[in-house]
């Protein structure tokens, strides 16, 4: 039951993942938005800033906690382990900071909270929260995902699971396009009524939610996969693309607006509501590049067999991690990790850094689209580092320089920014980033892929072209939508302390949100969390297995 006082309000926050207004401005001009239409008109809207690298687990925690990625610690995925040439998968308890919903349930308050990336496991909370899809199970959310397993079992029996495998995103082959755009919408009806029924349960029990949280992952989906059919001017657009392909986005988000609008209805039309997103959304280039061939050309970093040996390591542990993937059933998959204990992040590791000689390397990257940027092969940090720290300053920039000096084939900068992490990160958890941050350039408005450089492949180039066979994107392709820096904010109800500002990021939310919850909060408190770290806890060699798996399915691991 909830304990708020006088002064103490309601709010629901809608998230849509990845969505900007480059798509809801013409579709709301067409009429195919009327709630968000409307909510703008009689509220309150602008651009959101992402966190730097724009990707869902960086922002959702920056959304979470009130702090920048220095602070919380959470940059993308995964993480290099400290001292070693391989990675870790992270989860919400690698986590810095304290959260939204732990203060609101600090305050006496009572919260659902649905399919927020980097939430699992769930932490306790008044109400229930269901994690995104961090989750590491095979065929869809189960009471593990939950902090209330006996009411999130309650829930599927009456609806079904918040969230389901039931869409395969390698696949390619003919008509996969059009059922996935089908699937899209399939999938926020099952949202919208699982978010329906929570609600309602969680009133027949006395806990009538003081805050909501529903982030729906579709809109990024049908982004990454359909923009070059949605965007006439796309590089990559198909120009025979069926009906059905060039109006899912448009589609997609026109029923994501229904599902705001029942959603709203079922919480309460009277308290304020928060239609947000992440990051934002733009079409992606034709032509994609290749960090670590970049470094290479440069000097920088040397490979131990030469490039046209046909099995290097990383290439090995690359065909080992995909086969062990690609024809197995969600089911059978988690069947067979459970046994085995492949060890996912012990192949990402020697696919991303394997083949490397490390006593000849400057420099390296980890060549991930998520997370660009570059490591210095530092002598006293890494395993086999061989720059002295006294050259570490010097070596830095020359590296930065040669990245700024990178080109496109028409003369067009390659990376847009190359800083130092210093500069661009502050707070307890910097280590954990690159010693560069590395932001990509955009090719005539388009967003450039980072893909894995094939080493096998004796004449490829650092910038490379797609054939017209490559345009849909897929693995070493990218995929046909990618991110931009800008998300949305969009208030309606009255709270002043939600209108949307000018320069807003999306650190600002967590403050504004206590305000308008009536919560007293201090600026200096929620960045003074952060230097309280939590008690990491990895995942499972079998969780770890399957949440590489759905990061692969969704694009975001080559």
């Amino acid at each position: 039951m909830s304990t708020r006082r006088p002064n103490q309000g309601r709010l629901l926050v809608l998230g849509l993942d990845g969505a900007s207004f480059n798509v809801l401005d013409p579709l709301g001009a067409s009429g195919r938005l009327p709630h968000l239409t409307a909510w703008r008109s009689a509220g309150s809207s602008g651009a959101l800033e992402s966190t730097v690298p724009p990707m869902s687990f960086p922002a959702w925690s920056t959304f979470m906690t009130g702090l920048d990625p220095g602070q919380h610690g959470i940059f993308d995925f995964t993480e290099k382990v400290p001292g070693a040439y391989r990675v870790r998968f992270v989860n919400a308890t690698h986590r810095r900071g304290e959260s939204l919903f732990a203060r609101v349930s600090g305050a006496g308050l009572t919260s659902l909270v649905l399919g927020m990336p980097a939430t699992f496991p769930p932490e306790p909370i008044r109400g229930l929260l269901v994690s995104g899809f961090d989750s590491p199970v095979s065929a869809g959310s189960d009471s593990r995902s939950a902090s209330d397993p006996g009411l999130y079992r309650n829930l599927t029996e009456r609806v079904g699971p918040w969230m389901a495998q039931d869409l395969d995103q390698r696949a390619r082959e003919d008509g996969w396009h059009e059922r996935a755009a089908e699937g899209l919408l399939a999938r926020i009806e099952r949202k919208t009524a699982f978010a329906v029924e929570a609600l309602e349960q969680l009133e027949a029990r006395g806990s009538r939610p003081d805050v909501g949280v529903v982030v729906f992952s579709e809109s990024d989906t049908v982004c990454h996969h359909f923009w070059r059919d949605h965007d006439p001017r796309s590089p990559r657009h198909d120009p025979s693309a069926s009906l059905q392909r060039r109006d899912a986005i448009a589609s997609v988000f026109e029923r994501l607006d229904q599902a705001c609008g029942e959603i709203r209805r079922a919480f309460g039309e009277d308290a304020p509501c928060v239609v947000m997103s992440d990051h934002g959304a733009r079409g992606a280039g034709r032509h994609v590049v290749h960090l670590g061939r970049h470094l290479w050309d440069c000097g920088w970093l040397q490979r131990a067999r030469p490039r046209s040996q046909p099995l290097s390591l990383d290439r090995i542990a690359r065909g080992a991690r995909d086969g062990a993937l690609a024809l197995l059933s969600p089911r059978a998959a988690e069947k067979i990790f459970r046994r085995t204990r492949s060890t996912a992040a012990r192949l990402e590791s020697i696919a991303r850094f394997g083949g490397i000689d490390w006593g000849r390397t400057v420099a390296f990257a980890e060549e991930v689209n998520t997370q660009p940027g570059v490591w210095i092969n530092l002598r006293g940090r890494e395993a086999e580092g061989c720059v002295a720290p006294a050259d570490y300053e010097r070596v830095r920039q020359g590296v930065i320089d040669s990245l700024l000096g990178w080109k496109l084939p028409d003369g067009q900068a390659a990376i847009a920014r190359a800083r130092p992490r210093e500069e661009v990160y502050d707070g307890p958890c910097v280590e954990r980033a690159p010693d560069i941050v590395v932001e990509l350039a955009t090719d005539h408005g388009y967003g450039l892929s980072l893909v894995h450089t094939p080493w096998a492949s004796e004449d490829t180039a650092s910038i490379r072209r797609l054939d017209d066979a490559e345009l849909g994107g897929g693995r070493g392709r990218g995929m046909n939508g990618t991110h931009r820096p800008d998300g949305i904010w969009i208030a309606h109800g009255g709270a002043e302390c939600l209108d949307a500002q000018p320069g807003m990021q999306l650190r600002d939310a967590v403050p504004r949100f206590l305000e308008a919850l009536g919560i007293p909060h201090e600026l200096e408190a929620i960045e003074r969390a952060a230097h309280h770290p939590n008690a990491a806890s990895d995942y499972t060699h079998d969780e770890e297995d399957l949440v590489a798996k759905r990061l692969r399915d969704l694009g975001y691991l080559e």
